[in-house]
């Protein structure tokens, strides 16, 4: 399992040094650029979820690579200020999450990743109030923070989550309902900088399910409907 899995962070994780990108902006930006902007690199750094509801546990660990993003428009008149790549029309980045179960049915956890060859971090915590049974579902509470900070642009993403999932042999469907919050800022030009600043908020949907191929091995789907479709894919190990 080692010997499958690590190959495979190495690859994820050199493709995102390896991507050129960043931001260039002109006198010509504007704020409906920036506001295009927040909304897919928002959706980009949210943490996903990629996961049920079911507490872990406190001996429970995961580690995940996973790789997506949103659906966007390159004809887009902010696009153009943005040096990304996009597969299938999804602009995607790659990300590690690192998970861990606590007591009292808590998980957190981290990720790091990087989109458009900018860095990004956040962190999250699970709760679940009703762990599931052979019958019922689980449901848990879940928040969840991302930044992504460099200049000229820079974006926080701040999100709550209602979930449920329910687990059929080697397939745990999951869903969740959530609210977003994306802050993001550009600033450019010299010697006189110029700043424009967007607030976005939006509900979301997030559907999805995760499939155990062996005792450790773990691989997930995911898309979230906010103002664009977002999709996302990992694998990793687990207990």
């Amino acid at each position: 399992m080692r010997r499958l899995c690590l190959p495979l962070v190495s690859l994820v994780l050199a493709a995102g040094l390896a991507q050129a990108g960043g931001f260039s902006f002109d006198p010509h930006f504007a704020q409906k650029d920036l506001e295009g902007i927040a909304e897919a690199f928002g959706d980009v750094v949210t943490f996903p979820n990629v996961g049920t509801a079911v507490p872990t546990g406190l001996p429970g660990f995961e580690v995940l690579v996973v790789a997506g993003g949103p659906q966007v428009d390159t004809g887009s008149s902010w696009w153009h200020y943005v040096d990304a790549r996009t597969v299938g029309g999804v602009l995607y980045g790659q990300r590690l999450i690192l998970r861990k179960g606590l007591p009292l049915n808590l998980d957190v956890g981290v990720q790091t990743g990087q989109v458009a060859g900018e860095k990004f971090w956040g962190g999250e915590v699970r709760w679940a109030f009703i762990e599931g049974g052979t019958v019922s579902p689980a449901l848990a509470l879940r928040g969840s923070y991302s930044q992504l900070s460099g200049a000229p642009f820079g974006c926080e993403v701040a999100e709550v989550q209602f979930l449920i999932s329910k687990g059929f042999a080697v397939v745990s469907p999951y869903g969740g309902l959530g609210y977003r919050r994306v802050s993001a800022r550009a600033t450019f030009g010299e010697p006189a900088a110029t700043a424009h600043s967007v607030d976005t908020n939006h509900g979301t949907l997030t559907v999805g399910a995760r499939v155990t191929l062996l005792p450790l091995l773990r691989l997930v789907g995911e898309v979230r409907q906010t103002s664009t479709t977002s999709f996302f894919f990992g694998v990793g190990v687990g207990l």
